[in-house]
């Protein structure tokens, strides 16, 4: 499950990364906007450690 996870999350990185320079080549706020949503989704969805309850 791990491994999905991080593919999940590096494909919404570099969607992330495409959308940015969609926004810097077109000057359009919108794939700004998009931009950070992908990255959100990207941080919500990246595997983290667990914390033992030691």
């Amino acid at each position: 499950m791990t491994v999905l996870r991080t593919f999940l999350a590096v494909f919404f990185v570099l969607a992330g990364l495409g959308s940015v320079v969609s926004a810097v080549r077109q000057g359009e706020l919108f794939d700004l906007v998009v931009a950070v949503a992908l990255f959100a989704i990207a941080i919500a969805v990246w595997p983290r450690k667990r914390q033992s309850s030691a």
